[in-house]
């Protein structure tokens, strides 16, 4: 850094001011969001990784992402098929996210199987003059069950909003379908220990006016942003600490019982290999996966988890 003379292999000074600055602005915003204080207590904090919790009131959810994937139709249509097979006798609780062009063919595919619909993006308006965009009442249309809101792409390429994400979970739900809320930090947060307090954030604004009776159709997905399609690994044990704190946090918010039915996805470059060890936690309840859900037998693994 040429104002400091940091080396650039770890955050330097005037990043570091920078990160803390913006911890406090990500607290005082999560606090704002809800009135509630800006953190929780380190009370709060140390009884998440012990509450009672059984998995089995939770059954696990593996979802898959195929983001802007496959190029044709047909592809789409044999990819479909191959998760319906892959997912027959499976327990998870199993839905694939696809693009909007392929909605009507894929869920056609899957119709009479358990596997369920989704949409990667909808818009929150009902109809009107928005050019290329999407309604919830469209996807609904065409059988979808859940939306995607919040995915870190949405949020970084598109420029998504926490109010934008907001009033689509609000839409979502309004429409009776179920949102996948998606949240999670970038690089330079990680490093700077930002995670928390950037999930809170985001779960707050993303969460705003949402009543306690919805939040069993609500589901959360914890992505590191930085170990997404970048090689980085978020391990077992770290994923685990931040899922605990968002259902801590989803306790202060709204009560224990209601954080105990609330799902909460990992969603960092999923694999076969580490699909096993990340379920054996238990704050842990399934997996959105994103490059992985593309190959159906890697896919079938990470649906018949081992943990």
């Amino acid at each position: 850094c040429r104002r400091c003379g940091g080396k650039r292999e770890v955050p330097c000074m005037c990043e570091m001011r920078s990160l803390i600055l913006l911890m406090a602005v990500c607290s005082l915003q999560a606090a704002a969001a809800f009135q509630l204080p800006s953190r929780l207590s380190l009370r709060t904090q140390r009884q998440a990784s012990k509450q009672n919790i059984c998995m089995t009131s939770r059954r696990p959810f593996i979802a898959g992402n195929w983001k802007m994937n496959p190029e044709s139709i047909e592809e789409a249509a044999k990819l479909a098929a191959g998760v319906v097979e892959g997912s027959k006798g499976s327990k998870p609780q199993v839905a694939i996210f696809v693009p909007h062009a392929y909605l009507y063919t894929v869920g056609d595919t899957v119709k009479g199987s358990d596997v369920e619909l989704g949409a990667q993006s909808v818009y929150y308006e009902e109809k009107g003059a928005f050019t290329g965009a999407v309604s919830v009442a469209m996807v609904k249309s065409m059988g979808c069950k859940h939306v995607l809101c919040g995915h870190s792409e949405r949020r970084t390429i598109f420029k998504n909003s926490d109010e934008d994400v907001n009033r689509k979970v609000k839409k979502v739900l309004a429409e009776g379908l179920d949102p996948l809320l998606c949240i999670g930090e970038s690089k330079t947060e990680y490093l700077g220990k930002l995670n928390k307090a950037i999930c809170a954030a985001q779960l707050s604004k993303g969460l705003a006016g949402v009543a306690k009776e919805d939040m069993k159709r609500v589901t959360i997905a914890y992505e590191p942003v930085w170990a997404i399609g970048t090689g980085l690994t978020c391990d077992p044990e770290t994923a685990q600490e931040v899922h605990a704190f968002v259902r801590s946090w989803l306790a202060e918010l709204y009560d224990e019982e209601t954080a105990s039915r609330v799902r909460i996805l990992y969603g960092g470059s999923v694999t076969p290999e580490t699909v096993d060890e990340l379920m054996r936690k238990k704050d842990i309840d399934g997996c959105l996966v994103g490059g992985a859900s593309l190959d159906a037998s890697k896919f079938k693994r990470i649906i018949n988890f081992q943990a």
